[in-house]
């Protein structure tokens, strides 16, 4: 086993080295015909520092990309060759990756606490050679479509498996909800293309050019989509994945304090007749709700409608119909649900089901974007996003187990769910800008974001015992939202009123990202510095930089700094993901990529 893990990891250090070897001699693909291959080779590494004198390399990700463009149709000719009647153009578009992630083979393990600052046990070589070698491959065919263009409709289709993105809001979600994302790959600290998890899906779009009266919208058109059954939710991990969220596993570890949680199915095992092995209905948290992947339980779709105004203000009205894909955007919503009816839950015991049901309601959301570029007095781009969001589900401590009943062990960790409605939305601008000091030759883009989530009726946290101040250790919660990382008073420590904390489900939730990008040496060298804020949880950070340096039009070299910094000592418990989720993962990282 030892040797194996050497010789992998030795693999894995030389892979970008003989990629750069082979550069030098080689250019990039030529397009033959109606066909252009294209991709590239990459390699990343990533070094945390969890204190001032301790790191760890958490990720050695080996990346390799082919895409494939093949013009089908052109000019209503199928090859160049037949008529294809209806048919103006086709386009044929592949994209594939695979990665092959070292750190999980070559690290004795990594040293990590949880969000409570308690170190946990687990490690990587803690895993089976089976799981490790699992979680460090991936082979996805990203993408797979056909762009078709018809003769006399103003149409345009496109068939296949592809990611849909809606709105233009950097880093965080609002309009750009059509495809989870997975939170396992780098959560949310890079592009989005590799992020978003491609679905089987239909998108059409009718263009009306000019549509009115007196007052006519231009470039105006009605796009929509349906996925018919391939929807799958946002993917997520717990401890000790290197980026994961920062507890154990809520349902299989005894010791993991996060609401819900205790080792669920460890205390049902334990403490009662019933021996539990998966979840109500046989569903999977963070992975199958109870439906079927059809297109008659589990179909999703959306339209949206935009155009410009005579003013120059671009705008899109939109709708999504879909389920509730995990809270991929901040939102500290429940991922499962407690069986409150006594028969329904002794009858899942009895078939080794626990009385607990991941859940992935349908949500109907309403949103606009707008877009305006204001030339004569600002020189600037603004933008707007919002929508509205009906039926958001909430973990609720005011539907708990009877006290006194046959499940009186989960009255305090496990509650049922209230859905509630909210309003989100961000204001944005983009500006270029003349800092001499800082570049004589080109301009710096400057751009900030304010998003914000809005929980109507939020109902507030009251303890069973009056006299009791929340965390309620003592009575237990009576009354209030609970967010993912609350506990019990029990769970995290083993002693009652002791390391009790509530997760409060917010009002109002904030967000501010400032960000500046210029280039130098025409384009060489692209630097990029990113500032987020917290102003509601304790005005926590994240403050990145980073840079791109083009040592040929086909090499690259990236390097970044990610510093997720902390106002106060306690626990954050924030779900944006950014210093509070990850206090003690600032990271230095490397990637060197090859394109042809």
């Amino acid at each position: 086993m030892e040797i194996r893990t050497r010789r992998e990891g030795a693999t894995a250090g030389l892979l970008f080295a003989v990629v750069v070897l082979a550069a030098s001699h080689t250019q990039a693909l030529p397009r033959y015909g109606p066909l252009e291959v294209a991709g590239n080779v990459s390699a990343q590494n990533l070094i945390r520092m969890t204190d001032v004198d301790q790191y760890s390399l958490v990720q050695e990700r080996n990346t390799f990309k082919l895409r494939v463009d093949y013009a089908i149709f052109e000019q209503g000719k199928l090859a160049n060759q037949f008529d294809v009647p209806f048919i103006d153009r086709g386009k044929l578009f592949l994209l594939y990756r695979g990665v092959y992630d070292s750190v999980y083979h070559i690290t004795p393990g990594i040293a990590q606490k949880d969000i409570y600052g308690q170190k946990i046990p687990q490690r990587l070589d803690g895993f089976t050679d089976s799981q490790r070698t699992a979680l460090a491959f991936d082979n996805q065919l990203r993408e797979a479509y056909l762009d078709l263009t018809f003769k006399t409709l103003p149409l345009t289709l496109r068939l296949g498996r592809q990611q849909i993105v809606w709105g233009e809001t950097d880093n965080f979600r609002l309009l750009d909800r059509v495809n989870a994302l997975d939170l396992t790959w780098h959560l949310q600290q890079e592009s989005w293309d590799e992020l978003r998890q491609p679905y089987w899906m239909i998108k059409g779009l009718v263009d009306f050019d000019r549509v009115g009266g007196l007052a006519p919208l231009s470039n105006s058109f009605l796009e929509f989509y349906w996925n018919p059954g391939d929807w799958s939710p946002a993917k997520k991990d717990f401890l000790p994945r290197p980026w994961s969220a920062p507890i154990n596993n809520p349902l299989i570890n005894s010791q993991a304090p996060p609401g819900g949680g205790r080792g669920l199915l460890n205390i049902l095992n334990t403490q009662t007749r019933f021996k539990v092995n998966s979840l109500f209905n046989h569903t999977v948290l963070f992975h199958q709700g109870n439906y079927a992947r059809n297109p008659m339980d589990n179909s999703q779709f959306g339209v949206r409608f935009g155009a410009v105004t005579p003013q120059g203000v671009q705008f899109t009205l939109n709708y999504f119909y879909q389920r509730w894909a995990g809270g991929d955007d901040g939102t500290n919503a429940a991922a499962y649900r407690a069986i409150l009816d006594t028969k329904q839950a002794l009858d899942g015991l009895a078939r080794g089901e626990a009385p607990l049901e991941a859940i992935f309601p349908y949500v109907n959301t309403a949103g606009f974007s707008l877009n305006y570029a204001e030339e004569e007095h600002t020189q600037t781009v603004f933008r707007m996003e919002s929508i509205y969001e009906f039926g958001v589900p909430f973990s609720d401590a005011s539907k708990h187990f009877p006290p006194n009943g046959a499940l009186a062990l989960l009255a305090r960790d496990v509650f049922g769910v209230t859905t509630r409605d909210m309003w989100k939305g961000t204001l944005a601008f983009d500006r270029p800008t003349w800092i001499r000091a800082v570049n004589e030759k080109s301009t710096v883009l400057l751009l900030g974001q304010f998003f914000w989530h809005y929980l109507l009726n939020n109902p507030n946290i009251l303890c069973k015992d009056p006299k009791e101040q929340p965390p309620c250790a003592g009575s237990g919660q009576a009354k209030g939202f609970r967010g993912q990382f609350s506990t019990s008073g029990i769970s995290s420590t083993g002693i009652p009123g002791v390391g009790a904390v509530i997760d409060k489900v917010r009002d109002w939730e904030a967000l501010v990202t400032l960000g500046a990008t210029t280039f130098y040496r025409g384009g060489k060298f692209v630097p990029f510095l990113i500032y987020v804020i917290d102003p509601v949880n304790n005005f926590n950070m994240e403050v990145i930089w980073m840079a791109d340096y083009f040592v040929t039009n086909n090499i690259i070299v990236n390097l970044s700094q990610r510093y997720f910094i902390n106002t106060v000592n306690h626990p954050v418990y924030e779900s944006w993901g950014v210093a509070g989720i990850n206090r003690g993962r600032s990271e230095t990282g490397l990637r060197l990529t090859y394109q042809f």
